[in-house]
């Protein structure tokens, strides 16, 4: 994907232009997949070296510097504690605009634009622990199942946990 948000003249050739029809990025985790809203999406970056910060959580590894601005580095699978992204230097990573942050979210691997029609989106089981408690749905597509993430909710979540209560810290 390059640079800017999917524009519906760049959509595949046949893709349905209805409505009928919901555009996620996809990406896999820990062997998972999991999708979020497309637009959500400003391009994917060959992650650059990481700088740790002092006391920042396992989730956050570190930042990067990507064309003169400091991205905070998101780990989902340790977020939820499933385990952590291993970080190599093929590492791609998303990066995502939810609502006043900006993030790069890290994966053991993109799949990209996957269309799901609304049909198939199915309601989220109803744990509500680990990487449950994030899902907005779930939905099969012709390589298997894709969990729906609430993205937006998931990087609040994460921006409350890693700021300590209190802080003043934007």
């Amino acid at each position: 994907m390059s640079q800017g948000r999917p524009h519906l003249d760049a959509l595949p050739s046949g893709a349905s232009r209805t409505g009928q029809d919901a555009w996620f990025f996809c990406l896999r985790i820990l062997g998972g997949r999991y999708a979020f809203e497309a637009g959500l999406v400003t391009e994917v970056v060959r992650l650059g070296p990481l700088t740790r910060l002092p006391a920042a959580p396992s989730f956050l590894p570190g930042v990067f510097t990507h064309r003169g601005e400091v991205l905070p580095v998101l780990d989902i699978g340790q977020m939820v504690g499933q385990g952590a992204v291993a970080i190599r230097a093929s590492t791609r990573a998303a990066v995502v605009h939810c609502g006043p942050w900006k993030v790069a979210v890290i994966s053991d691997g993109l799949e990209g634009l996957v269309v799901i029609p609304h049909r198939n989106l199915e309601a989220p089981p109803a744990e509500s622990s680990g990487m449950a408690e994030f899902l907005s749905g779930v939905a099969r597509d012709k390589n298997g199942t894709i969990a729906v993430l609430d993205l937006p909710r998931l990087v609040e979540a994460a921006r409350s946990r890693a700021v300590p209560y209190g802080s003043t810290s934007a």
